[in-house]
């Protein structure tokens, strides 16, 4: 155990390295073909150029992502609900499992419109505090 504690530990700093990630000289550019801000020869960069600061990137990928991922999902949700609600031919089991679906589907779908509302707000706020 100890051995294979060792071994990764040894292999982890190793790879570690050989990375080197906008490094602090020269913010300017890299000079000699790499990118703004890259000072080495591997740079790692922002793939959603938005900007620098983490408020920025939270607000892309929930704007960008995770909207509409769950805008779709709650869609497919509906449809679901509501094949369960015409399947269901009357039996009261599978009614009450229709319209759980549905109850949940709603929720789900409130919660999803309410966080977005909430960081909107939030955004307001602290755009006026800045």
């Amino acid at each position: 155990m100890i051995k294979k504690l060792f071994i990764f530990t040894a292999l982890f700093l190793f790879s570690v390295s050989f990375v080197a990630a906008q490094g602090a000289g020269n913010p300017g550019g890299g000079g000699a073909g790499n990118p703004p801000g890259c000072t080495s020869t591997i740079c790692l960069e922002n793939p959603f150029k938005v900007g620098n600061t983490l408020f920025q990137l939270l607000e892309t990928v929930v704007n960008n992502i995770i909207l509409p991922i769950g805008g779709v999902l709650a869609v497919l949700a509906f449809i679901y609900s509501g094949f369960l609600y015409v399947t269901a031919q009357g039996n009261q089991i599978k009614l009450d499992k229709a319209h759980k679906a549905l109850l949940y589907t709603a929720i789900g779908t409130a919660i999803l419109l309410g966080s977005w509302v909430l960081a909107g707000v939030i955004r307001g706020t602290i755009n006026q505090l800045i």
